[in-house]
C-alpha cells in the first residue's frame, strides 16, 4: 500500500501494539549481534517494511549495507574485498516476484549461499505462516536446497488483528542448518535467540530508550515484565519443524 505521510517510528509500533518492547528488544539485539532477519505477513500493506526499516539504526556504526536489486543484482559485491561478510548487511526489499528490483529466481539462491558464507540478510516476503514461507522457497519455481534455509536465520510474523485494523508481532522463529537440511524452531517463552544473550537485550533495550521515552522503556526496567511471554508468543510449547532435503524438491 502506499507509504504514510511520515515514517512510523518505533515508538509509534510500540504505541500502536505492533511489537512490545520486549519482542523490539530482542530484534534489536539479534541484528547488533549480526542475525539475519526476515519479517513476514499475508497481504501487503502490514508494515512489514516499515518494520524492518525502525530496526536498522540496530545495526553497528561502519556496517556497510547494500541494498540489493533484484533481477539487477550483479553480485559484485562478492568479489569486493571491502564487503566482506564480518562487515556487510545485504538487504533486500522483498522476497517475490512481484516487481523487477524484488528478489526472485536465481537471486534468491545466491544471496541464501551469500548469507550462508556470513553475510547479514535482512529481508521481507509474503507468507501467512512459516511453512508457507518455507514452502514458497523450497517449492517450484524456485527450488531453494533446504539447507540453505538456515541462512535466513531468523523470521518473524506480523498478522492484522482486531478485523484487520490493527496488525501484531505474533511468532518468533529459527532456522539452523541441520545435517539432512534445516531446522525450524519456534522461539518461545524464556527462548533467546542463538547468539543473543540477556545482557544484549538489556543494552538493546537501553540503546533504545531515547527514541522510545522512560513512558515505555523504564530506566530501571532489565527483565522482561512477564517472563511467560516473550516477543508476543504466547505461553504455549515449543514447536520444532526438521526439513529434509527431499522436501525441497530436489
Amino acid at each position: 500500500g502506499p507509504a504514510p505521510p511520515t515514517p512510523l517510528t518505533l515508538r509509534d509500533l510500540v504505541q500502536n501494539g505492533t511489537i512490545d518492547v520486549e519482542c523490539a528488544a530482542t530484534l534489536w539485539a539479534s541484528l547488533a549481534q549480526h542475525r539475519s532477519l526476515t519479517i513476514i505477513g499475508g497481504p501487503s500493506g502490514l508494515g512489514k517494511s516499515t518494520l524492518l526499516h525502525t530496526l536498522l539504526p540496530a545495526l553497528p556504526e561502519g556496517r556497510y549495507r547494500l541494498y540489493l536489486r533484484g533481477c539487477y543484482e550483479t553480485f559484485a559485491f562478492q568479489d569486493d574485498h571491502c564487503f566482506s561478510p564480518a562487515n556487510t548487511t545485504l538487504l533486500a526489499n522483498e522476497i517475490s516476484p512481484h516487481l523487477p528490483i524484488y528478489l526472485w529466481g536465481q537471486a534468491v539462491q545466491r544471496t541464501l549461499a551469500a548469507g550462508e558464507a556470513g553475510h547479514q540478510l535482512l529481508a521481507t516476503a509474503h507468507g501467512r505462516s512459516i511453512m508457507e514461507f518455507a514452502a514458497s522457497l523450497t517449492g517450484s519455481p524456485l527450488r531453494v536446497p533446504a539447507r540453505l534455509l538456515a541462512a535466513i536465520g531468523l523470521v518473524t510474523l506480523i498478522e492484522p488483528v482486531a478485523g484487520g485494523v490493527e496488525r501484531r508481532v505474533s511468532e518468533l522463529w529459527q532456522l539452523s542448518a541441520t545435517r539432512s537440511g534445516a531446522s525450524i524452531d519456534q522461539l518461545g517463552p524464556g527462548d533467546l535467540p542463538t547468539g543473543v544473550t540477556a545482557a544484549h537485550v538489556a543494552a538493546a533495550r537501553a540503546a533504545m530508550l531515547p527514541m522510545l521515552g522512560q513512558d515505555l522503556v523504564p530506566p530501571g526496567a532489565v527483565a522482561p515484565a512477564n517472563p511467560g511471554e516473550k516477543c508476543g508468543v504466547p505461553s504455549v510449547a515449543r514447536s520444532a519443524t526438521h526439513l529434509e532435503q527431499t522436501l525441497a524438491g530436489e
